[in-house]
């Protein structure tokens, strides 16, 4: 299967994580420190692969990368949910979504001496500026500038340094060895986390505060990013796989976003309520016609 085809799949279990996501945090108080904890120290549960998949310990500096790699994770996640508490999710997520293919794209040329062709770039600045037109808002043709702005913008250098060390690290590793990795050390960024006594405090009492009504949807909520998460290690993985363009792509999640919410806005106006102005439909349709173009340039 193509990496390209790859990628657009994981981009569509991430958009169906994300409207479940809405639904979760408007049903639940959750500090950034606490979601961040339990989005992390789960991930020790892949060590149970072992048995399966096996494991063969790499050299010691691609081991370093990959633990340290998956601790930056934590990180960035952290960084990325405090920009979420102070806006507005639908703001933020484009901030980061389009900065970290262009981060990305910078580091990759740098360290990974990674090149695109020209038809490659255009559809890379297609995805990049239709992301943010699907998503951007404007007030009197000026563009807002949220309060978690530069939040959101350091979280989207973090994640570009993660994605760009993660292809590092499949290029000298076992795809389940790094892999594996990189989840170890996930769960190791997320336990430290727990040395300040006021993080022990707000993470150990968020079980009470989540609703029973949208408990049940956290475990399959997880195992969808789960699965999307391991569709982009193994786009990423492939070889001739450019992880500039396998960010990029995440402008195909604003298309699915934007459906979605537009069949549940009617079932559910109070929790997804999208704008169906006559400008709003324009610029939409505009961002899809960009994203769509840049697709056919990129298979083509």
């Amino acid at each position: 299967m193509s990496w390209i085809l790859i990628t657009i799949i994981a981009h569509l279990l991430n958009a169906v994580v994300l409207i479940i996501d809405k639904h979760l945090v408007s049903n639940t108080v959750l500090r950034p420190v606490a979601y961040t904890f339990y989005s992390g120290v789960f991930q020790v549960g892949f060590l149970l692969l072992i048995p399966i998949v096996g494991f063969t310990f790499p050299e010691m500096r691609y081991l370093i990368v990959g633990i340290l790699n998956g601790a930056l994770f934590i990180l960035a996640l952290l960084v990325f949910y405090k920009a979420i508490r102070l806006s507005e999710t639908s703001r933020v997520i484009p901030i980061v979504g389009g900065s970290v293919p262009i981060f990305t794209f910078c580091l990759s040329y740098l360290f990974l001496s990674e090149r695109l062709s020209i038809a490659q770039i255009v559809a890379f600045m297609l995805f990049v500026f239709g992301g943010l037109l699907m998503s951007t808002k404007f007030d009197n043709g000026k563009l807002i500038i949220i309060k978690g702005f530069y939040f959101a913008i350091l979280a989207g250098f973090l994640f570009a340094i993660y994605y760009t060390l993660t292809k590092f690290l499949f290029l000298n590793t076992e795809f389940f060895d790094g892999f594996l990795l990189l989840q170890f050390g996930g769960f190791l960024g997320s336990l430290l986390l727990l040395i300040p006594s006021k993080n022990r405090k707000i993470i150990f009492s968020t079980p009470q505060t989540i609703k029973k009504r949208t408990a049940f949807l956290f475990i399959p909520n997880k195992i969808l990013a789960t699965l999307a998460a391991v569709l982009i290690f193994y786009a990423i993985s492939i070889e001739e796989s450019s992880v500039a363009i396998i960010n990029s792509l995440q402008a195909s999640q604003y298309v699915f976003l934007l459906i979605f919410a537009f069949i549940l806005s009617k079932k559910m106006p109070d929790l997804y309520n999208e704008q169906i102005g006559r400008k709003v439909i324009i610029k939409k349709i505009m961002a899809i016609g960009l994203i769509g173009v840049g697709l056919v340039l990129l298979v083509g």
